[in-house]
């Protein structure tokens, strides 16, 4: 499964706008989608079933979005994609893994170095995150 494959689903599910609703950090683009190509880049790291579980989850993200809130994950503004995140978590199943999800994008939106799972990817020692903080060192 292509690394673009998992990207898609990620971003079919609407997660990575849920993110951004949660995590202002996450609004700008790059970080963003360094954000989604980390998320990807784990869940294709990991056994095949959970793979095949992952992107079964994906797939009823939206639908879930929509029974918890009454609104598609497409159509809503920042504060609804927050508070129907908050609603989703607390559901058997997508739960875990929306929270998961959400901790890698972090690590990988904030990490702003490449992608460590890339196979054959060499390793670099970490990069300062290139979103302002608003922390002097």
């Amino acid at each position: 499964m292509s690394a673009a494959s998992v990207e898609r689903a990620l971003t079919a599910s609407g997660l990575p706008a849920v993110w951004a609703a949660r995590h202002p950090v996450l609004r700008d683009r790059a970080v963003l989608a360094r954000a989604t190509a980390h998320v990807a880049g784990s869940l294709r790291a990991g056994p095949r079933p959970y793979l095949a579980a992952a992107r079964l989850v994906l797939r009823l993200v939206p639908l879930a979005f929509l029974l918890a809130t009454g609104r598609r994950v497409t159509r809503c503004d920042g504060e609804s994609l927050a508070y129907g995140s908050e609603r989703l978590a607390r559901l058997r199943g997508v739960g875990p893994l929306l929270r998961a999800a959400e901790a890698l994008a972090l690590y990988g939106g904030l990490d702003g170095g490449p992608d460590r799972l890339v196979p054959g990817a060499d390793p670099l020692p970490p990069v300062p995150p290139s979103v302002p903080t608003g922390v002097t060192p």
